[in-house]
């Protein structure tokens, strides 16, 4: 078994369709996986029934974007009904404030002086699917306006502090957590280590005790070490364990499964989905 639980499609800021990124998990050898797209189910809809026929196990996900003391915070989410009306409306709605924020960040850099159009943007983003930074750096990149890597435009323009940032605080931890729970799926924090104030990660931890991705690929030189530091916490706290690469395409530095995630991970989901169904 090979598993990768945190994976983009177009449906949000992935480089690949969903039909794409099927044929390149194949290629990886991962047969166990998860889109996660942002606020996004749209691509694990127009490919579950073939990953099935594949004999592949996709299992639905999600990652919303959350806040909490102004900090933002990624949360997962595996395993919803989403057949339940108040996730796909809840989605839905949070979708179109993501949206609403990627639009303003557009106009933000036009008047920094980028002849980049919303049209642009939205040519390359699915039509049902969220619109985030990631769009905009691709829509950069195909009109011939990145005057960096991508990495670093985010970091100087559209990450917090950047220079055409524009807060989305729309979902705050406590009512995503909720949501996700009350749709019968399983949040868990994604990255840890990207959270910039890590003193967060334990009250929030006992504020909501939700999973936390220890198995995860963007930590560079300090994988390993992080992987470690956030396995003894999940252990110590008894706490559900995911992991994954953040897959996002061919542009970024991580490729499908590169980070081993141990069998156990995906029978534990599996049941912690089954036991939250059952509630």
């Amino acid at each position: 078994m090979k598993i990768d639980l945190h994976l983009h499609t177009t449906a949000s800021d992935g480089q690949y369709s969903p039909q794409e990124l099927v044929d390149r998990v194949i290629k990886a050898g991962v047969d166990t996986f998860s889109f996660t797209d942002h606020e996004s189910i749209e691509g694990y809809i127009e490919v579950v029934e073939e990953a099935t026929q594949k004999g592949l196990q996709l299992i639905a996900g999600v990652e919303l974007l959350v806040h909490y003391q102004e900090q933002e915070i990624h949360l997962l989410g595996y395993g919803m009904d989403l057949t339940a009306t108040h996730f796909r409306k809840e989605l839905h709605k949070l979708k179109e404030e993501r949206n609403a924020v990627a639009q303003a960040m557009v106009a933000k850099l036009q008047k920094l002086g980028f002849s980049l159009t919303w049209d642009d943007v939205k040519t390359i983003a699915h039509p049902r699917g969220t619109i985030s930074k990631g769009h905009i750096v691709h829509a950069l990149h195909r009109c011939g306006l990145l005057p960096c890597s991508g990495m670093e435009f985010i970091k100087r323009y559209l990450d917090p502090q950047g220079l055409a940032y524009v807060q989305y605080g729309a979902n705050s931890f406590d009512s995503a957590v909720e949501l996700i729970r009350s749709s019968g799926g399983v949040p868990v924090i994604a990255h840890p280590g990207l959270i910039a104030q890590q003193s967060l990660l334990p009250e929030l931890l006992d504020r909501h005790p939700v999973g936390i991705e220890v198995f995860y690929a963007y930590y560079g030189a300090k994988r390993q070490k992080w992987i470690e530091h956030y396995y003894e916490m999940a252990k110590s706290k008894k706490l559900l364990m995911t992991g994954g690469s953040d897959y996002h395409g061919s542009f970024g530095p991580v490729c499908i499964g590169e980070v081993a995630v141990p069998d156990w991970v995906y029978f534990e989901l599996e049941e912690a989905i089954a036991k939250t169904h059952h509630q």
